[in-house]
C-alpha cells in the first residue's frame, strides 16, 4: 500500500516539474526577442591607453575609513 503512494506521488512530481518548465521556456521564448543589445563595456573606455592607478579624494576617504 505504502508503494501505491509513494508511485502516485512520483508521477505527480514528474507532471508538476514537466509543467513547470514549460512554463519557464515559454516565458523565455516571449522575451527573448525583446531583449536590447548592449554595447560592450570596452567600447565605452578611452582610446588613449591605461592611466593606472590614481589616488583621489573618496580613495583617500576609503583609506582613512579602512586604518584600523
Amino acid at each position: 500500500m505504502n508503494n501505491e503512494k509513494s508511485g502516485a506521488n512520483l508521477k505527480r512530481r514528474g507532471f508538476l516539474l514537466a509543467g513547470s518548465v514549460s512554463a519557464a521556456g515559454a516565458v523565455a521564448a516571449v522575451v527573448a526577442p525583446t531583449l536590447q543589445h548592449v554595447a560592450p563595456v570596452a567600447a565605452a573606455l578611452p582610446k588613449s591607453g591605461d592611466v593606472g592607478y590614481q589616488e583621489s579624494d573618496h580613495v583617500r576617504t576609503y583609506y582613512d575609513l579602512a586604518r584600523v
